[in-house]
């Protein structure tokens, strides 16, 4: 227990310094999203659990909307909601399985304002609603979990509110079924146009 106390001390540290640094007023035209933003986003997935890889394909597109507000400066709350697909085969008798995720996340990032580029990281929860359908059963039920993402907005011009928004995002969500526990959780990267207000 005290081993992964002092190993959590660290990354303790790091949050209060964000969140300290996180406080300091900067101006509204300081601010990438002086209020916040609605943004839409497409990219790729990689789930972590090694079984999948032998049912449903490797990647898959993954396309969501998000939504944040600022907190204090250029500390910001952010919801996002997704939607992955993907087809396979079962194992054994090569019949048609079918996986669908709902991946809504909840977080906090820090957003560095550098006027064009705008890097940014943050952390949160999430909960993934998730369905799988095959001629052996159906599954549909809920895993909760955690991630930390980085970023970049590139802002091309200060008087219009649009941005390109690049990321990557890694989730740990574990599903635990009657006798084993899947790892839905993985690599997420993506691109986005976010609209700023």
């Amino acid at each position: 227990m005290l081993a992964k106390t002092k190993s959590a001390r660290p990354g303790l540290i790091a949050l209060a310094a964000l969140l300290a640094f996180g406080a300091y007023p900067l101006s509204a035209q300081d601010r990438p999203l002086r209020q916040g933003s609605v943004e839409i986003f497409f990219g790729g997935y990689q789930m972590k659990d090694a079984r999948f890889a032998t049912i449903y394909p490797k990647g898959g597109l993954i396309a969501g909307l998000g939504a944040s507000a600022a907190i204090i400066s250029n500390l910001n709350l952010y919801l996002e909601a997704k939607y992955w697909q993907r087809q396979g085969f079962l194992t054994f008798s090569k019949e048609n399985t079918t996986l669908r995720l709902l991946p809504i996340s909840l977080g906090v990032r820090y957003i560095v304002p550098l006027g064009f580029f705008n890097p940014y990281l943050g952390a949160g929860g999430d909960m993934y609603f998730y369905y799988e359908d095959n001629p052996i059963g159906t599954t549909a039920n809920t895993a909760t979990g955690c991630h930390v993402l980085g970023g970049a907005y590139f802002r091309f011009a200060r008087s219009v509110p649009v941005m390109i928004n690049l990321r990557a995002k890694y989730s740990w969500v574990k599903a635990v079924q009657s006798d084993f526990i899947v790892q839905l959780g993985g690599l997420e990267y993506s691109a986005g146009l976010s609209f700023a207000f």
